[in-house]
């Protein structure tokens, strides 16, 4: 399943870093490494891998049952919910996985597609978005921002509210 090592698990990933806004996994009491947290996903069928080794994106309800049952997380799915609103989410203990064109990483992009990338909004300051890209370019894929009104040029208008439970 080598083809499955190159996933990008910004989902499950991104939570692994401990961005300051939600606690990272941990698994027999230690923080999850990301070869685990990948292998469990497939398990759980957060993922699907094709014959071909193609590998598809994050399956959102199977992603929300095992990341509720498996670390305790606090998660909703946000459809049709235009950047400015489901940002609003986002303040420390809660960050929002967000669907996104992976043009995000550069925004001069013109008519971006929407959808087909993952990335964790971390932080929210006024109209700008702080968002860790895995795809990112290297200065800026741990931490890259925004304003919110170039960010939703690239926002599929879903995404995932994730908290830790208190």
């Amino acid at each position: 399943m080598n083809s499955a090592n190159h996933l990008a698990v910004p989902a499950a990933a991104d939570l692994r870093l401990g961005m300051p806004a939600v606690p990272a996994p941990r698994l027999g009491g230690h923080p999850a490494a990301m070869r685990e947290l990948l292998s469990l996903a497939l398990d759980r069928g957060c993922y699907v891998v094709e014959p071909q080794g193609k590998v598809q994106g994050l399956i959102y309800r199977p992603f929300m049952t095992w990341i509720s049952s498996q670390f305790g997380f606090k998660r909703q799915l946000v459809e049709n919910v235009p950047i400015q609103e489901s940002a609003r989410a986002v303040h420390p203990g809660q960050a929002l996985v967000a669907s996104v064109s992976p043009e995000v990483r550069d925004p001069s992009t013109c008519d971006p597609r929407r959808g087909g990338h993952l990335v964790l909004i971390h932080e929210v300051h006024g109209r700008t978005v702080r968002f860790h890209n895995p795809s990112g370019y290297s200065h800026n894929a741990d931490s890259a921002s925004l304003p919110m009104q170039v960010f939703e040029h690239f926002h599929a208008r879903r995404g995932i509210p994730v908290s830790a439970t208190p």
